[in-house]
């Protein structure tokens, strides 16, 4: 059992990971024309885990909480997307990032094959990488 040191420990490192991630997942968000942004991701008084998020054109931030701590960065980027693509969602896009061709349901972020990915939750293929 983790004593209070090396909790410490893992939520630090699951924050380096996160922080990571946030740079993947923005230029990802951005190229696909999200509204939403990625800014940074930290710990409350609590030791959560929570990004905080921008909308593109505007300076106020906004937090959402809480990520699952992991030292994966794959499975960090897809944690991210997935918070994230719920505000994006929250915005009024509903389908963004978009699906493959014909299906008007959005993809979900998972791993696949150990990579982060948008995919369809139908037929489970790869729509793309996530950044």
């Amino acid at each position: 059992m983790p004593n209070g040191d090396e909790d410490d420990e893992l939520l630090f490192a699951a924050l380096a990971c996160y922080e990571r991630a946030v740079h993947r997942v923005a230029q990802d968000f951005a190229r696909r024309g999200a509204v939403i942004q990625p800014i940074r991701v930290y710990l409350d008084a609590l030791d959560a885990l929570h990004v905080c998020f921008g909308r593109r054109g505007q300076a106020h931030e906004g937090s959402l909480g809480s990520l699952r701590p992991t030292g994966e960065l794959e499975l960090a980027v897809v944690e991210l997307a997935d918070l994230l693509q719920e505000k994006e969602f929250d915005e009024g896009d509903t389908a963004w990032p978009g699906c493959l061709p014909g299906h008007s349901h959005p993809p979900i972020a998972a791993l696949v094959n150990g990579v982060a990915c948008w995919q369809c939750p139908q037929s489970h293929a790869s729509v793309f990488p996530i950044g």
